[in-house]
């Protein structure tokens, strides 16, 4: 009779490397769930709930002002009182700072000053190359 031994089974490196492949891939997903999830309840600041469990944060009952009452009226005079700071913003503006802030503006007004000074037919060829530099 043959003597029977016992089959040892052989290490193979493919399944073994697959398996740290699959161990690394399963370590780093637990930790992208931690940062993304779990720790995002720790960035939060302390609430009033927890020190008051009887107070509710959200919409409130209590009327403060008549404006209230009316949304659309408190949305008009906002409206209107932006416009008019907008008005009073654009009366205020000057233009001769804005022209000479800009060194490409300040070169085309005094490329067509300098046109006033020249003949009709060369201020127009003139003025149709500082049009065509634009």
């Amino acid at each position: 009779m043959k003597e029977l031994r016992p089959i040892e089974e052989s290490w193979n490196r493919k399944r073994i490397f697959l398996g740290l492949i699959f161990l690394a891939i399963l370590i780093a997903g637990l930790a992208a769930f931690k940062s993304f999830v779990l720790d995002k309840n720790q960035n939060l600041p302390q609430n009033s709930v927890a020190k008051n469990p009887k107070s509710v944060q959200g919409a409130s009952t209590d009327t403060n002002s008549p404006s209230q009452n009316n949304p659309a009226s408190g949305l008009k005079t906002n409206i209107a009182d932006q416009l008019n700071t907008i008005k009073q913003e654009a009366s205020s503006i000057n233009l001769a700072e804005i022209a000479s802030s800009s060194p490409q503006v300040q070169k085309v007004i005094d490329d067509i000053k300098s046109i006033q000074n020249l003949p009709k037919d060369k201020a127009k060829s003139f003025c149709e190359q500082i049009c065509s530099g634009l």
